[in-house]
């Protein structure tokens, strides 16, 4: 008689080696979804140093514009109250003096963006039962920011001025190292 020898076949995997498989995969996927919050954060970070960059330019300009049209000589010529003769149509058409008017004296203040709707003026807005006309009337900001405003004369007779801008994203003040800084030195003529 011939002996026979039955071979067993080795195709396929063991379970040690499936559970390894799986663990790798897990570890993987749980490093990727770990990504995801930090994304986000820097996201809105972006988003807040950009707007941010947006409202002190805003600032900026509206200073050097009141400068310019007023004599250019701060507290003597124009005041910051004068800044309301240059509100910017560009933030939004609901531009008052109520929403944008600006503050100084390095007192906290709080400033909100109102959005605009860019021409989107018929049709129904997707996901809600208004249109656009009730949608304009609703008062809501998109943006908040808490500022101070430091404006004082850099010398004798106070041209040229200099003005300190520390902003905040949000509706309250943080910590000062999380301020964005920003300077410029206010000329009536550029």
């Amino acid at each position: 008689m011939k002996n026979h020898k039955w071979q067993i076949s080795s195709a396929g995997y063991s379970l040690v080696e499936v559970t390894l498989a799986l663990l790798v995969v897990a570890i993987g996927l749980t490093a990727t979804f770990a990504l995801f919050p930090e994304g986000l954060r820097v996201t809105r970070a972006a988003v807040d140093n950009t707007e941010i960059a947006m409202f002190s330019e805003y600032v900026f300009t509206t200073l050097d514009l009141t400068a310019g049209y007023h004599g250019g000589d701060y507290k003597v010529g124009w005041d910051i109250d004068d800044t309301d003769d240059f509100i910017s149509l560009m933030l939004s058409t609901k531009a008052d003096a109520e929403n944008f008017q600006l503050k100084d004296g390095k007192t906290v203040q709080t400033f909100y963006w109102i959005p605009d709707f860019y021409g989107l003026y018929s049709g129904n807005f997707a996901g809600t039962d208004m249109d656009s006309q009730e949608f304009e009337k609703i008062d809501f900001w998109t943006s908040a920011f808490t500022y101070t405003l430091d404006i004082a004369k850099k010398g004798i007779g106070g041209v040229p001025a200099y003005a300190v801008l520390k902003v905040w994203p949000g509706e309250t003040k943080g910590d000062d190292e999380d301020a964005r800084v920003f300077y410029r030195e206010i000329l009536p003529i550029r």
